[in-house]
């Protein structure tokens, strides 16, 4: 489950001008702050199949250009998107909380910090917030392994399009990005 909150992570936090790259759609909020660049975004297979022991191959690079202070959060929203757009709720699930929730920058560099540090992070930036400026990433890709997935989520998935908007707040509440990503999962 890890791998699946990296990946929402990664790709909503991993954005640049609005750019479609293999069918996954991202890009700032309109009259957003642009604190990061992207520089390079694979993933397949694509569209994303999300099952137990699945198989995501993610390639990313990315630039950060202003400092991630201590104490930022991010309002996650995720839309299921169709006739009837179906926002996700937050729900938990095993201590984790999935779906349109609100975390701290240290809970998501937390869930994913096995995988992230040190290896995907500048030289001396520790896995924890402030994020400093430096390159995050890799140009080469990365193999995720989808763990055992629990019905309840797979049923809350389900194949489909789905937008992922992230309001990334300052510790005061005010905006410091606003990032949307859209993809397909099967």
């Amino acid at each position: 489950m890890k791998s699946f909150i990296l990946l929402a992570s990664v790709l909503a936090l991993a954005s640049a001008k609005s750019v479609k790259v293999k069918g996954v759609e991202h890009g700032f909020c309109p009259g957003a702050n642009e604190p990061l660049s992207l520089d390079s975004l694979d993933l397949s297979p694509y569209p994303i199949v999300v099952a137990s022991g699945a198989e995501i191959n993610l390639q990313l690079q990315l630039t950060l250009n202003e400092v991630v202070p201590e104490g930022a959060t991010a309002d996650v929203t995720i839309v299921k998107k169709g006739l009837i757009d179906i926002p996700l709720p937050c729900v938990e699930v095993d201590d984790l909380h999935l779906g349109s929730c609100q975390y701290t920058g240290n809970q998501l560099l937390s869930a994913v910090s096995d995988f992230l540090c040190p290896n995907y992070v500048p030289d001396g930036q520790e896995c924890m917030l402030p994020l400093n400026t430096g390159v995050y990433g890799s140009t080469e890709p990365y193999t995720f392994v989808l763990p055992d997935i629990p019905q309840i989520i797979v049923d809350l998935l389900g194949s489909g399009s789905y937008e992922i908007t992230a309001h990334v707040n300052y510790a005061d509440g005010s905006e410091m990005t606003c990032i949307i990503v859209g993809l397909e999962l099967a």
